[in-house]
């Protein structure tokens, strides 16, 4: 009986844990549908999540298309524009001028016009260089009055008069 005691303790705890594994393993591999380990779903659950996250896109979908963009719109491109001598061009707040050719003066009040290429006001009654992104900042009668036969490039809202 001495000899099989040092064989016993280890021999023992081998088959406690083999036990242990063998009884994890089983429990994962026939796990029962619908439990935690393999859960079961029916079509009808999938139908119905479909249905509340198509409905949740299109409500995003109505919101995003209810926006409206502002006046002038960022995306609205430069029009050329043949503007005759003698003309006043009135332009309202956020237009954007080029001056291509002709030449052309500043109406506006004691804070005149943007002139975004030099990084300066325009002061009323000055001259414009051509080539100049100018910006109008409020609608309050602001514009150019042409010396000459004028073309320009304009983007945003804007009214002529002769």
């Amino acid at each position: 009986m001495k000899q099989l005691k040092p064989f016993i303790y280890p021999a023992i705890i081998t088959a406690m844990a083999a036990l242990l594994i063998l009884s994890h393993l089983h429990t994962t591999a026939y796990a029962q549908p619908g439990t935690e380990v393999d859960p079961l779903v029916t079509q009808r659950y999938v139908d119905e999540r479909i249905a509340v996250l198509q409905a949740q896109i299109t409500a995003l979908q109505n919101q995003i298309g209810s926006v409206q963009p502002s006046e002038p719109s960022q995306g609205e491109p430069f029009m050329p524009l043949f503007v005759p001598q003698g003309s006043i061009l009135i332009a309202e707040a956020g237009a954007e001028i080029i001056l291509r050719s002709g030449t052309a003066n500043v109406i506006a009040g004691p804070n005149g016009l943007v002139d975004v290429t030099a990084g300066q006001d325009i002061a009323n009654g000055q001259p414009i260089s051509r080539n100049h992104l100018l910006l109008v900042p409020a609608t309050d009668g602001r514009g150019l009055i042409f010396n000459a036969d004028s073309w320009l490039m304009i983007k945003g809202g804007f009214s002529i008069a002769n």
